[in-house]
This record gives C-alpha cells, sequence and structure tokens, in this order.
C-alpha cells in the first residue's frame, strides 16, 4: 500500500501555463458537438440528476413531453385498452409465452447494477465498497482536493475536478480499467440471456445499459447497435476535452505506466502517477468513457429512446431500482398496450406507474435473485441447452447457479414463478 504520507502533486496536472477555467469552456463546446462517447456513470447508479436538470435542460423538456400520452397508468382508459397478449402477465411462463408469441416483436431491455451482481465487480456505494475504504491521503492531489474528497467521495469522479486534476480519478479507477481489460470479471446469466434473446428470437430491439462494466462486450453475437450505454462504459477511452478516442489497450498500458496502484498490489506500477496526455489537442485529459458527475448523457440515448419506445411491446427491466432519471423514464414512456416485466428482488417504480396489484394488467414483478430468476425465464423459453453452452464463460456464481439447476432436475420441470400481488 503507498505510504499515506506522500507528498501532494506540486505541479499543474494541465500542459503549460493552460489553467481548468479554460479547459473547462473548451470541454463544454466540445460535449455540446461530441456524441457519446465522453459521457458515463459508475456501475452502481450513481446519481446524474444534477447533471441531467443543469446540462440536458432543453432536452429534457422535449424529452419528457414528447410522449406524455404512454406515461404512467391511466385507470379511466385502461379498461378500453386491447393487450396484445391477452391475459395479465402472472407468472414467467407466461411471459415466455409472449415472447415466443407473433404478438411481440419489440422487446427493450433495461439493465441496472443487479444485472452485473454476480459477476463480482467491487461494489462503490455500500459499507466496505470503494466510496467507504477510500483514503483521500493516498491520492496524488492537493489538500483542498483531498478533504473535498473526504467530505464527498463521488468528488474524485466529478468532472470538474477531472479537469482540475485527473489523477484521482484515474488512481481509483486503475484496478477496474485494467480488470475490465484483462477480463477479470465475466458476463453473467443475466448478460446471456439478452445475447440468446437477439440470437434466437431476433426481436431485440435495444438493451439500455446503465452500467459502465462493459460485460455485454463479452456477448460476441450481440452487435453494438443493439446496446446503448446510458453512462458510458469502462472499455473504452477518450479525451474529456475533444472526445479524441484511442485503442482501448493503449490506453490501458498508459495506465499501467503512468498511475500508480492504491492497493499497492501491483509490483510494476509507477511510484507517482503522471497524467495522460491526448495525442490530438495535447490536454491532460484522456479517461475511460465513463460518464463522470456533472457530465451530459450521451447523445444516443436522446435519439434511441423516441425511435425504440413508442413501438416497444415487451419492456423488461433487470437489476434497477429505477431511482435514476433519465433512464427510468422508458417505464413511463412505453406504450400502454406494452406489458412490462420487473426482475428484481424487491418492487421497484410506484411513481413511475407500476402496478404489482392483482387488478395490473400488464405488470409482472419477478421477485428473486436476478441470475436465478433469469434462468427460469430462459428455462421456461426452452433455451437451457444454450444456456449451458456458456458454463466455461460464466463467472463462478452465475455457474453454480446453472449447475444447481441442471442438478436438480428442476430443467425437465419448468417453474411456475409468479407475481406476488398486494391486496
Amino acid at each position: 500500500m503507498p505510504n499515506s504520507s506522500e507528498s501532494e502533486s506540486d505541479s499543474s496536472p494541465f500542459n503549460d501555463a493552460v489553467n481548468a477555467t479554460e479547459i473547462a469552456d473548451h470541454a463544454e463546446s466540445s460535449v455540446a458537438s461530441k456524441p457519446s462517447e465522453e459521457l458515463g456513470n459508475d456501475a452502481h447508479e450513481k446519481s446524474i440528476g444534477i447533471s441531467y436538470v443543469n446540462e440536458q435542460d432543453s432536452n429534457r423538456g422535449i424529452f419528457l413531453a414528447a410522449d406524455s400520452d404512454n406515461a404512467g397508468s391511466d385507470d379511466g382508459e385502461e379498461a378500453d385498452i386491447e393487450y396484445p397478449f391477452g391475459n395479465p402477465p402472472r407468472s414467467l411462463r407466461d411471459v415466455a409465452n409472449f415472447i415466443r408469441s407473433d404478438e411481440c416483436q419489440s422487446i427493450v431491455i433495461l439493465a441496472g447494477a443487479g444485472m452485473s451482481v454476480a459477476s463480482g465487480i467491487p461494489d462503490f456505494r455500500s459499507a466496505g465498497g470503494l466510496y467507504d475504504t477510500l483514503n483521500p491521503n493516498l491520492l496524488t492531489a492537493t489538500d483542498v482536493e483531498r478533504e473535498a474528497i473526504r467530505v464527498d467521495p463521488t468528488t474524485a469522479l466529478e468532472m470538474g475536478m477531472f479537469l482540475q486534476n485527473p489523477l484521482p480519478c484515474l488512481e481509483l479507477n486503475r484496478p477496474f480499467i485494467l480488470g475490465t481489460r484483462d477480463k477479470i470479471w465475466k458476463a453473467t446469466l443475466a448478460h446471456r440471456f439478452v445475447e440468446l434473446l437477439h440470437t434466437k428470437t431476433g426481436k431485440l430491439k435495444r438493451l439500455y445499459q446503465q452500467n459502465i462494466d462493459g460485460l455485454e462486450s463479452q456477448c460476441t453475437s450481440l452487435p453494438r447497435e443493439k446496446i446503448v450505454m446510458v453512462h458510458g462504459s469502462m472499455d473504452e477511452a477518450n479525451c474529456a476535452v475533444c472526445g479524441n478516442r484511442i485503442e482501448y489497450n493503449t490506453f490501458c498500458s498508459r495506465v499501467e505506466t503512468n498511475i500508480k496502484d492504491l492497493t499497492g498490489q501491483d509490483p510494476k506500477a509507477p511510484a507517482s502517477s503522471t497524467p495522460i496526455s491526448c495525442d490530438v489537442c495535447g490536454y491532460d485529459t484522456m479517461k475511460p468513457s465513463i460518464v463522470l458527475f456533472r457530465s451530459p448523457l450521451p447523445k444516443e440515448f436522446f435519439q434511441r429512446v423516441p425511435e425504440d419506445i413508442p413501438h416497444v411491446d415487451l419492456l423488461i427491466i433487470v437489476g434497477t431500482s429505477l431511482a435514476v432519471a433519465p433512464a427510468n423514464t422508458l417505464v413511463f414512456r412505453s406504450p400502454q398496450t406494452a406489458m412490462r416485466v420487473v426482475v428484481n428482488r424487491e418492487p421497484v417504480g410506484f411513481g413511475l406507474g407500476m402496478d404489482y396489484s392483482s387488478f395490473s394488467k400488464r405488470d409482472f414483478f419477478a421477485e428473486g435473485d436476478i441470475d436465478s430468476t433469469i434462468l427460469e425465464l430462459i428455462q421456461e423459453l426452452g433455451w437451457l441447452e444454450d444456456i449451458k453452452s456458456f458454463s466455461d464463460q460464466l463467472p463462478d456464481a452465475s455457474a453454480t447457479v446453472l449447475r444447481e439447476m441442471v442438478d436438480s432436475g428442476k430443467s425437465e420441470e419448468p417453474s411456475l414463478k409468479r407475481a406476488k400481488h398486494d391486496s
């Protein structure tokens, strides 16, 4: 572990005499003209509410108003709606039957942190997570910057801090950047389900992924154009100022040689950190292509949603609290004829119009562990043999869930997991 008394950086992280304000002005003008690669968030759904209101305000008004007729549940009109799935969904078998039917042609998946839990990726926010254990004294920063990070650890991942001093962000993310390159974490059963949904049915319109771990890239049969990385992705790299993208392995090599290891586990890591400069604009602002706090979301999100959601037949929500806007707006923007399925440990989205009562005509809550529940849906679809072909590519937790199902003989008797309804 690096010495906690290590001296702070004495020199400016920026080239020559350029100051943070000048770079921020440059970045602001660049963001307006750059696509999604500049925008991101952490893998566990950090709130982007402030940046969304401040920097996407004009988009927000159009975005939320465009399909206001679709928002929420309208009890007064519900009786007149003709649902393409006939009877209300009451079990995973009902969901599987709808997926197989001709009436279901367009499926959208909204995924959150729960999709990646089985991969073993470290948590940021929970007790014992990165924020909880962070020692600001280890970061290459001024006393003022360290104190700001001590008060709020997320400050290290803010765009303003990055433009002022990129090293805390890179030092914190070093193990995640290199771990992503080395595929330390593997795509889960839930990721593989998305891949199978595309290859087996051709009905997957889009995966809206809130995580930044990039695990879906391991699903080689899932085309990149089928994925919208709502908060960016750790498996790509770009300049925060000019948007220049570089080959990911090249970026990782620079991280290895330029950025110190806060954990002290990499003997080849440098003793001190130096910024990674952009080959195009020259600023020390190369970073993983994730949305930092107080920066706008990818334009791709705002472009794709109006194309995808008005025509969706089935919205599957996997492992998300539905607490982060604007991704959670997919719930009430979906047409009133669409089936909505939530796979999660607890019911979510009540304030967005989700209805899990016995009167619900289209919402289904599949309660339980994400991988276990998704595996039951895979089983109901008759894809168990297909998913077994990924056995040696799954993380241990996912592989265990699959093995236990096969060994228990459940694969021969599909379950009828049913929704729990409020009285």
